[in-house]
């Protein structure tokens, strides 16, 4: 019987972690700015569905857009610019047409969500790393997609839809998100621009998040 799984957001995964566990970090691929974004997307999400936590700002909208190629790389065994160097060297941009909102429910919330197509470049994308450096995942169905909000169980059924006007969204970015190396809960992200094929090192952010451990 295969596994069940809860969603969680990627701040939350790549949190999970207890002092005597690794670390683990994630790949995933970030967007040309998406027009409208915040004034369009964001904006058809009715507030009072939208479902947070004190003190957590991984849940609530989703002002970050992103895809995510694998996620569960064991830090451990990584060295991190040997990823960045993979980004610069193997990723080029992607361009997907999307046209559905979708949800994926479960007890704590519902996630809003646009189903992104399961590219050919894609599927190569993450092949590649998941055969390039350990990781734990275990799920061979790649779902790609772009959390919209999350929002309050039983209400993200209302906007499902398949949209009358597809759109096109660019992914023109790598990012490689770990922990730092002093034992502290920071994340760092390592971007590297796929148009020019430099890492951004000016945009590289570190992250203050909590440990949260996924039930």
């Amino acid at each position: 019987m295969e596994k069940s799984f809860k969603f969680t957001t990627i701040k939350n995964w790549l949190n999970e972690q207890q002092s005597t566990e690794p670390f683990y970090g994630c790949v995933m691929m970030d967007p040309k700015k998406i027009e409208g974004w915040e004034e369009i997307h964001l904006a058809g999400i009715d507030e009072k569905d939208t479902y947070t936590k004190p003190n957590d700002d991984s849940y609530g909208l989703e002002y970050e857009p992103h895809i995510t190629l694998v996620y569960g790389i064991i830090e451990d065994e990584v060295d991190p610019s040997v990823i960045v160097d993979m980004m610069e060297q193997k990723l080029d941009p992607i361009s997907v047409k999307i046209s559905e909102i979708d949800v994926f429910e479960n007890e704590e919330y519902d996630v809003v969500k646009y189903n992104v197509p399961v590219t050919k470049e894609l599927l190569k994308y993450r092949n590649m790393f998941l055969e390039s450096f350990s990781n734990t995942q275990k799920f061979n169905d790649y779902k790609p997609h772009i959390t919209i909000a999350y929002c309050k169980p039983r209400t993200g059924n209302k906007y499902k839809k398949i949209l009358n006007e597809p759109f096109k969204i660019n992914f023109v970015k790598g990012v490689y998100s770990y922990h730092k190396q002093d034992g502290s809960e920071d994340l760092i992200r390592r971007v590297v621009n796929l148009e020019t094929k430099e890492e951004e090192k000016l945009n590289n952010d570190i992250i203050k998040s909590k440990k949260v451990k996924i039930k």
